[in-house]
């Protein structure tokens, strides 16, 4: 059957489903309105002068006042925060790609005794929150006097279980015919991974590299109690004490909660092809 006739043997939509396709399309485009609504507002303040944030809220802003991204920056301690964040947040998660990658092809690629219970504690790591191993992650971190170090913010996030789950689900699509014609050509369980499953899994490692970023990035609890040192702190411990450092100057303020956002941002608006496309192949099996 041809292109055209496929299209053409389509029939058009009844009643029922374009009346539902137009109610999908409004609480959908509700939905959108409510997450865009608070950064487009704080985009706006960040603009606006330090009298009109609060005098004058759903007006825009008399003029561009610049002075408000100037004060966020002024001094190192906002812009080495935001250093701190991107370096610590890019490391985990190329680590978490680099070990999950390893353990994911373990768990989908080889056989050996206990692999399903294995998967089975990685997977409930996944349903353990992080504020019930607190306690005793500190406590092990203080007993290698890794407190207050860039190891304490790096080292206990350089595996995770939802890596090895994805990445794994992108292993076990692969076909076998792959696996037996680099067997034939002599290709090992590491070559077969560096040369054919590696520039396959791309978009699954897309995916890995983007949810860890953000979800290390955003981390405000663990950097607020491993930290002490204005030197290491996080962007997001930054920007919870910056209404104190500034006496509370709202623009500025916004100022700085703009550019906290704006890494996530344009990484997902880079990765989002790679990000879909590993989503779907990964959610396969």
């Amino acid at each position: 059957m041809t292109a055209e006739s496929r299209v053409s043997s389509r029939r058009p939509p009844t009643a029922p489903e374009r009346r539902m396709a137009r109610i999908i399309s409004v609480v959908l485009g509700c939905a959108a309105f409510l997450w865009l609504f608070p950064f487009v507002w704080a985009l706006i303040a960040s603009f606006k002068p330090e009298d009109e944030v609060l005098s004058r809220v759903w007006a825009l802003p008399s003029r561009l006042a610049w002075e408000n991204y100037a004060g966020a920056l002024e001094g190192l301690t906002y812009a080495r925060s935001l250093a701190n964040s991107l370096g610590v947040s890019t490391l985990v998660a190329v680590l978490q790609c680099a070990t999950g990658t390893l353990a994911a092809y373990a768990f989908a690629r080889m056989r050996f005794p206990g692999r399903g219970l294995l998967f089975t504690l990685f997977l409930a790591t996944l349903m353990i929150p992080g504020s019930v191993t607190l306690t005793a992650n500190f406590l092990t971190l203080s007993k290698f006097n890794w407190i207050d170090t860039y190891a304490a913010l790096i080292i206990p996030d350089m595996a995770g279980g939802f890596a090895i789950f994805l990445l794994r689900q992108f292993f076990l699509t692969l076909p076998k015919e792959l696996e037996e014609a680099a067997r034939l050509d002599g290709a090992g369980h590491l070559r077969f991974l560096w040369h054919i499953a590696l520039p396959l899994s791309k978009p699954a490692l897309a995916t890995v590299f983007a949810f860890v970023f953000i979800a290390n990035y955003n981390e405000f609890l663990w950097p607020l109690i491993m930290t002490s040192s204005e030197e290491l702190r996080t962007v997001q411990v930054a920007l919870s004490t910056f209404d104190s450092q500034v006496g509370v100057n709202w623009g500025e303020l916004m100022a700085a909660a703009v550019l906290t956002m704006l890494p996530s941002i344009v990484l997902f608006s880079f990765m989002q092809r790679a990000f879909i496309r590993g989503i779907t192949r990964s959610g396969l099996k």
